[in-house]
């Protein structure tokens, strides 16, 4: 017990290390992934796999930790910490990923990773509705990698919409979170803006570049892996992963740490469910990420408004 208070008082280096270790998975692994057989010359490609394949790993436990870490708080994070362990064990045995057993934990997987969004909902305030598009499309990424890797049929949504809904969901609540007039809240936009700029200008760029249109086309779809059925919205992608990352580095400036992470790992890792996830960690990532946003939430719980609105109503009718 001693140990485990030990580890629950550190909890912010391993929030650290989980940050840092998803973006450079993200970087060198996911990035490398699929762009990889596309006709692109990268220095020292097989290096930065190599480095991506360590940050992969450390991303694996660090998650692992901070999932049982924050089963205080969502009681399904336990579930979900096990759920990593057992998929880590069930590698070590032949054709595992062919087992029917196997089709069945996703499903598992699947079903408390929605449970653990919803929880995640009703355990934060009303603030949280906000992140409700974050929610959905954690939900729809999760059902587009059942309906893909279990029943063999692909779902087809605007996943675009969704994502940039999502954004303009968490721009609010960061917005609104804690004090909207402070130093924090004015060096947060700050660094919004500043890092979002550099994408208008690129996004410009693609625009007017039939050439660069193309690029963005083959790289930007591959790295997230969300499906473009329109190659002209390949301009709106790009501007929302410039407002992914000025997000992130809004939240860390702002204090909100946990919910700075919890989107790298969401928009990094969510929409792989549409492509077929490669790995369980995959699958599971954008809810863990999901259940960070709402970590640091302040104020009375969805559900216990619900329930002081159900007595409520049960005593005006008594009275009645």
């Amino acid at each position: 017990m001693s140990l485990f208070r030990e580890i629950k008082g550190n909890f912010n280096v391993f929030l650290a290390i989980l940050g840092i270790s998803s973006f450079f998975q993200f970087a060198f692994k996911e990035a490398f992934m699929y762009p990889s057989v596309l006709p692109l010359n990268v220095p020292y490609e097989s290096q930065l796999e190599e480095l991506g394949n360590v940050f992969f790993y450390l991303y694996f436990l660090s998650m692992t930790f901070v999932s049982f870490l924050l089963g205080n708080k969502y009681r399904v994070m336990y579930l979900v910490g096990f759920s990593l362990v057992a998929s880590f064990l069930a590698s070590f045995v032949p054709g595992y990923n062919l087992s029917p057993l196997w089709y069945y934990f996703e499903v598992f997987i699947g079903v408390i990773g929605i449970a653990l969004v919803l929880e995640s909902l009703l355990r934060s305030s009303i603030r949280s509705l906000l992140l409700v598009p974050s929610a959905l499309l954690v939900v729809v990424g999760v059902i587009a990698s059942i309906s893909l890797n279990v029943y063999h049929q692909a779902l087809f949504a605007n996943y675009l919409a969704l994502y940039l809904a999502s954004l303009v969901g968490f721009l609010l609540y960061l917005v609104i979170w804690r004090k909207i007039k402070s130093v924090r809240s004015y060096a947060g936009l700050g660094v919004f803006l500043l890092i979002l700029v550099p994408f208008l200008f690129l996004e410009k760029q693609v625009a007017e570049n039939r050439y660069m249109e193309m690029l963005m086309n083959m790289i930007l779809p591959s790295v997230l892996g969300i499906d473009l059925y329109n190659p002209f919205q390949i301009v709106y992608l790009v501007f929302a992963m410039g407002m992914s990352f000025a997000l992130v580095f809004m939240a860390l400036v702002k204090g909100n740490y946990a919910a700075g992470i919890g989107y790298l790992m969401l928009f990094s890792t969510v929409f792989l469910g549409i492509e077929g996830y490669l790995l369980v960690v995959y699958m599971l990532s954008p809810v863990v990420g999901f259940g960070l946003m709402t970590y640091a939430d302040e104020g009375k719980p969805l559900w216990y408004l619900a329930r002081g609105k159900l007595v409520q109503r049960v005593k005006d009718k008594s009275s009645q």
